[in-house]
C-alpha cells in the first residue's frame, strides 16, 4: 500500500513541471484577458460619456431654439397689442384701450429680463412700461370724465415709438430664427 502511495506521488511529481508551466501560462492569459476586459470597459464608459454629453448639447440647443421661438411669439403679441392700443385710442374706444394697455404692460414686464433681449432693448422696454403706466392713468381719467379728453401728443408719440421698436425687435428675432433654421 505504501508502495502504491509512493508511485502515485512519483507520478504526480513527474507532472508537476508540466502543470506548473501550464498553470503559469493560464495565469498570464487570465491576466491579459482581465486587462483587455478592463480596457474595453473603460473605452465603453468614455464612449457613453461622450454620447451623453452630445445628447445634452443637442437638448440644450433644442430648448434654446424653442425658448427663442416662444419669446418671438410674445414680441409679436406685443406688436399686435401696441398697434391695437394705438387704434383704440385713435377711435376713442377708451375701455378697450385700457384693456390693451394693461395687457401690453403685463406682456412687456414678462419679457424685459429675457436673455434674448439686448441691454438697450431691455432699458427701453423698462421705460416703456413706465410710459404705459402714465398712459393707463390718462385713459382711466378719460373714462371717469375727468379733465383729459384724449392722449397727449407725447403719449401718442410714445405709443408710435413703442410699436416701431417692438416691430424691429420682432423682425430681428424672426431673422435670427431663419438663420438658425437655414444654418
Amino acid at each position: 500500500m505504501e508502495q502504491d502511495l509512493d508511485r502515485s506521488q512519483e507520478s504526480l511529481l513527474s507532472w508537476e513541471p508540466l502543470l506548473s508551466t501550464y498553470g503559469d501560462l493560464a495565469s498570464i492569459v487570465g491576466l491579459i484577458l482581465t486587462l483587455a476586459g478592463f480596457t474595453f470597459t473603460l473605452w465603453k464608459i468614455k464612449q457613453t460619456r461622450r454620447a451623453a454629453e452630445e445628447a445634452t448639447r443637442i437638448a440644450q440647443g433644442a430648448i434654446a431654439q424653442v425658448s427663442t421661438r416662444l419669446f418671438s411669439d410674445q414680441i409679436a403679441d406685443g406688436v399686435r397689442l401696441a398697434f391695437e392700443l394705438k387704434n383704440t385710442c385713435r377711435m376713442e374706444q377708451w375701455e378697450r384701450a385700457i384693456d390693451r394697455c394693461e395687457q401690453l404692460r403685463l406682456l412687456l414686464a414678462s419679457v424685459v429680463e429675457d436673455s434674448n433681449i439686448k441691454l438697450d432693448e431691455s432699458n427701453y422696454i423698462s421705460a416703456s412700461i413706465d410710459d404705459l403706466g402714465l398712459i393707463l392713468r390718462r385713459l382711466e381719467e378719460i373714462t371717469r370724465g375727468g379733465r383729459a379728453t384724449s392722449l397727449s401728443p407725447k403719449m401718442r408719440e410714445a405709443l408710435d415709438t413703442l410699436t416701431i421698436t417692438l416691430g424691429r425687435l420682432d423682425g430681428r428675432l424672426k431673422n435670427a430664427a431663419l438663420e438658425i433654421d437655414n444654418g
